[in-house]
């Protein structure tokens, strides 16, 4: 009994942990400008709120996955949610901290379960070999969370002493997202006709995406500030 359970727990945590990079990249890239009490808010409650709503879907995930339009729907959420990460103002005040913590939730439960169909049914596949199968994914899930929380931490970190990290990890996401688009059930055949579609479409997602965040950011950010300050060279 205990060795039945021990086995599929571990491959569940592993499997978990190995899939929940792209997630760690997400909280890390919400929570990068938040002040340092306020991120770890962000990122616990966030994080966990993530992984409970992955839980629950757990069981219907191969059957959502079935679902014309789906991955597709989640693959242009996923592009918004990059961009916003993006072009997101860093520069927030005291008073509009809890609106931002908020948001950053808001911002990592979305993209973590738009990414997380495969993640879901990898590690619904692993639990199902166990007798207590419920058991394992809620045991499996919950030891996985401090784990992917601390990733999602130092990422933070990370992005906010070196800025590049925060557009590679949007170009990451974008790039998931263009997946989530070429292998939804109803354009697969379409993108399997094209050359290298499959590989060609996530690019065109973080091209337009990057291009659009740079464009947002740097070009009309600076015409915001020489139009508000015109005496200024």
């Amino acid at each position: 009994m205990q060795s039945s359970l021990i086995q599929p727990l571990a491959e569940v945590l592993l499997v978990n942990i190995v899939l929940s990079g792209d997630n760690a990249v997400v909280i890390g890239l919400a929570a990068r400008g938040l002040p340092a009490h306020a991120r770890k808010r962000a990122i616990i409650l966030g994080g966990g709120f993530a992984v409970l709503l992955r839980l629950a879907l757990t069981l219907p995930a191969e059957f959502l996955l079935k679902v014309p339009f789906l991955r597709a729907g989640g693959g242009l959420l996923l592009a918004w949610v990059a961009y916003r990460l993006l072009t997101g103002s860093e520069e927030e005040s005291a008073d509009a901290e809890s609106a931002t913590v908020s948001t950053a939730i808001k911002l990592i439960v979305l993209a973590d379960l738009t990414m997380s169909l495969d993640n879901i049914l990898a590690v619904a596949a692993v639990a199902e070999r166990s007798d207590n199968a419920v058991l394992v994914l809620t045991i499996g899930l919950a030891l996985s969370i401090p784990i992917v929380l601390m990733g999602g931490s130092l990422v933070a970190r990370m992005m906010g002493r070196l800025p590049i990290l925060a557009w590679i990890g949007a170009a990451v996401l974008a790039y998931t997202a263009g997946e989530l688009v070429s292998e939804d059930s109803a354009f697969e055949s379409v993108i399997e006709r094209v050359r290298f579609g499959s590989f060609a479409l996530p690019l065109l997602f973080v091209v337009v995406i990057v291009g659009l965040g740079y464009l947002q950011k740097h070009v009309m950010g600076d015409r915001k500030k020489a139009e508000s300050h015109p005496g200024t060279t």
